[in-house]
Formats: C-alpha cells, sequence, structure tokens
C-alpha cells in the first residue's frame, strides 16, 4: 500500500546525458588551463620586461658613480669622451 500513496519517481539522466555532461566539464578544465598557462605566460614576460627596465635605469643612474670610483689615476676628472666631431 505504500507504493500507491508514494510520489513517482523521476527517473535519473540517461547514461548518454551523463557522459555529455562529463565531456563538457572537461572540454571546459582544458580551456581554462589554457587561459591560465596563456596567462602566467603574459605575466612572466611583463615582469621580465620590467625587469630589463629597471636593469636598464639602474645602469644609466649608477654607471657614472661607478667610473668615477674607479681604480685609475685620477677618478675625479671622470671619464674621457672622445668624439668623431
Amino acid at each position: 500500500m505504500g507504493g500507491i500513496l508514494s510520489k513517482p519517481k523521476v527517473p535519473g539522466p540517461s547514461a548518454q546525458e551523463l557522459q555529455d555532461r562529463e565531456d563538457a566539464r572537461k572540454a571546459q578544465e582544458e580551456e581554462k588551463a589554457l587561459i591560465a598557462k596563456g596567462q602566467a605566460e603574459e605575466d612572466r614576460k611583463k615582469i621580465d620586461e620590467m625587469q630589463m627596465m629597471q636593469q636598464r635605469k639602474r645602469k644609466q643612474r649608477y654607471g657614472g658613480m661607478r667610473s668615477l670610483l674607479a681604480s685609475r689615476e685620477n677618478p675625479e676628472t671622470g671619464v674621457k669622451k672622445t668624439t668623431l666631431g
């Protein structure tokens, strides 16, 4: 008598539907992984570029001081600049 008064059970998704969902989920995960990989590569390039800029600025800023502090006969005179003109 319990079967007569209970609600009818809704059938679950078919095997094909489950497989389609699983395939879609895997494809979405792969896409996210590719996007993350591309983003990480872009970030790495930006960091490398910023480090190169910092190195260049550091060379410009401290290069003259290094040449003045170098062991030479008269470091106060600076570096001899020769021009062709």
